[in-house]
């Protein structure tokens, strides 16, 4: 769930200045980006003392800019400031609440401190926007969401949505296959599984699944393949144990 979608880092020489008087608006904007990119690559390389001074900077010259007012909630919640950050993501939706990518950064953080309801509200309003680049993500971690909540119609249909605005996503794929599996649909199953099986590794969760599709289709090579490296590789995992018990 730690799904942050932050601003493309840029190779950065130095730290310009900000004192020169008489920025023109494009001057302004430009410096402010520059200085919002050089606080974040150090925020992700978790340098936060030297990320403190050019963010600084950057609200110094636009409070309201929406991708500083980002940085700064960021930074503060990747150093545990739960509180702090709390406020700097409320003061940012405030100036900017149709910020849909800040919004969805914020879901993330709420999801990893347990404010999984809120988590879940925080998505809605991402999903509803039909015209946000990373609407499959949103919709696959609203899956998530309400899983952790227990709500599994719901969850089912924000994979389903997911899975519809890109084919390409393993989770949702594996969901799928699985739900579908467990309604007896075996086409969809097989199907589903199959898209996941060529995007991603395999895991204890989705050899558990393959193995009952192929045992359900009468696929005995690849049950016999997905047995292997369950038992080879994760012998110690939940799945592996509920297959003993099966098998």
């Amino acid at each position: 769930m730690r799904y942050l979608a932050m601003v493309m880092m840029m190779g950065i020489a130095g730290c310009a200045t900000v004192s020169e008087p008489r920025l023109s608006e494009s001057q302004r904007n430009e410096r402010v980006q520059t200085l919002t990119t050089l606080a974040l690559s150090y925020i992700e390389q978790g340098s936060f003392d030297r990320a403190v001074d050019p963010l600084e900077r950057a609200l110094a010259l636009a409070p309201k800019d929406q991708e500083a007012m980002l940085a700064k909630a960021v930074m503060l919640e990747r150093q545990g400031d739960v509180q702090p950050a709390e406020v700097a993501y409320d003061q940012l939706f405030d100036a900017h609440p149709d910020f849909t990518r800040g919004r969805q950064i914020y879901a993330n953080f709420l999801f990893s401190i347990d404010q999984i309801e809120a988590a879940c509200q925080a998505l809605e309003q991402v999903t509803g926007d039909t015209l946000y680049s990373a609407r499959a993500q949103a919709f696959e971690n609203l899956g998530q969401c309400r899983d952790r909540l227990g709500q599994p119609d719901l969850a089912l249909a924000a994979y389903e949505r997911a899975n519809r605005l890109d084919i390409r996503r393993p989770l949702p794929n594996l969901v799928l296959a699985e739900r579908q599996f467990l309604a007896g649909d075996l086409q969809r199953a097989t199907y589903h599984y199959g898209q996941y099986v060529r995007r991603a590794q395999q895991t204890a969760r989705s050899l558990w699944v393959g193995i009952r599709i192929a045992q359900a289709t009468g696929d005995q090579n690849s049950q016999a393949s997905y047995e292997l490296l369950l038992r080879n590789q994760f012998s110690n995992s939940s799945q592996y144990s509920a297959w003993q018990e099966w098998k």
